[in-house]
């Protein structure tokens, strides 16, 4: 896994399904992570937006912080999403670090 390939991207949404299951919180707690959401809609007539950022930041030991974007844009009716992608920046710390706490969150979820 890396950091922001299709398997980072699928265990980031089980994480958020998992931690936030009715996507109605906007700032909450993943172990030792504070996690903050912030989302941008747009829907006129011709084309409609979505962007949906979500900041994590590790502090104590192993500190990091995380930017992860997914932005969604439809057509004008609305049913087929012409263009879907995520992104990911590491702000600080290592991708290592990082990584490391995304598996182990992993292993959790499977259980």
């Amino acid at each position: 896994m890396k950091l922001g390939d299709a398997n980072f991207n699928n265990l980031f949404a089980r994480i958020v399904a998992a931690s936030n299951p009715d996507r109605d919180i906007d700032a909450w707690r993943v172990a030792d992570v504070d996690w903050r959401r912030h989302r941008i809609v747009n829907w006129s007539a011709e084309i409609s937006f979505q962007i949906e950022t979500h900041c994590l930041s590790r502090r104590g030991r192993e500190p990091w912080r995380l930017v992860f974007v997914h932005e969604t844009w439809w057509e004008e009716t609305r049913r087929k999403a012409v263009r879907n992608i995520h992104w990911v920046r590491l702000q600080s710390g290592t991708r290592k670090d990082v990584l490391k706490w995304f598996k182990t969150r992993e292993d959790e979820l499977d259980g």
